[in-house]
C-alpha cells in the first residue's frame, strides 16, 4: 500500500504542477488577450485619426478644384457671351445693310439707284467698272 500511496502522491504532485502550469498559462493568455485588446483599440484610433486627415485633404482639394472649374466656367461663359454679342450685333448690321441694298435694288429711278439713299458706296462701284 505505501507503493500505491507514493503513486498516488507522484501523480498528485504532476497534477498539482500541470495545475500551476495551466494557471501560469491561462495568466499569459488573459495578458495576451487584453495587449491585444489595447493595441486593436490604439490601431483602429490611429487609422481614424490617419482617414480623418486624408479626408480632410481630400475636401480641401475637391473644394480647390471645384472653385476652379467654376473660375473657368465664368471665365468661358464671359468670352461667350461677348462673342455672341458680337455676332448678334454683326448681324443687325449684316441685316441693315441687306435691307439698304434691297431698298436700294428695288429703285424705279436710276439715279436714285446709283446714288443710294448716301450716294457714295453704289456710284464707286458703278464708276469703277466703267
Amino acid at each position: 500500500m505505501d507503493a500505491q500511496r507514493e503513486e498516488l502522491q507522484r501523480i498528485i504532485s504532476t497534477l498539482a504542477n500541470k495545475d500551476d502550469e495551466i494557471q501560469n498559462f491561462i495568466e499569459t493568455l488573459n495578458h495576451t488577450l487584453q495587449n491585444v485588446q489595447i493595441n486593436t483599440a490604439k490601431v483602429l484610433l490611429d487609422l481614424e485619426q490617419e482617414f480623418g486627415t486624408l479626408q480632410t485633404t481630400l475636401d480641401e482639394m475637391k473644394d480647390s478644384m471645384a472653385n476652379k472649374i467654376k473660375q473657368e466656367q465664368a471665365y468661358k461663359s464671359q468670352e461667350l457671351q461677348n462673342q455672341l454679342t458680337i455676332c448678334s450685333n454683326a448681324l443687325e448690321g449684316s441685316e441693315e445693310l441687306l435691307e439698304y441694298a434691297n431698298r436700294t435694288l428695288s429703285t424705279k429711278d436710276s439715279e436714285a439707284f446709283t446714288k443710294g439713299n448716301n450716294g457714295s458706296c453704289i456710284s464707286t462701284i458703278f464708276e469703277t467698272k466703267d
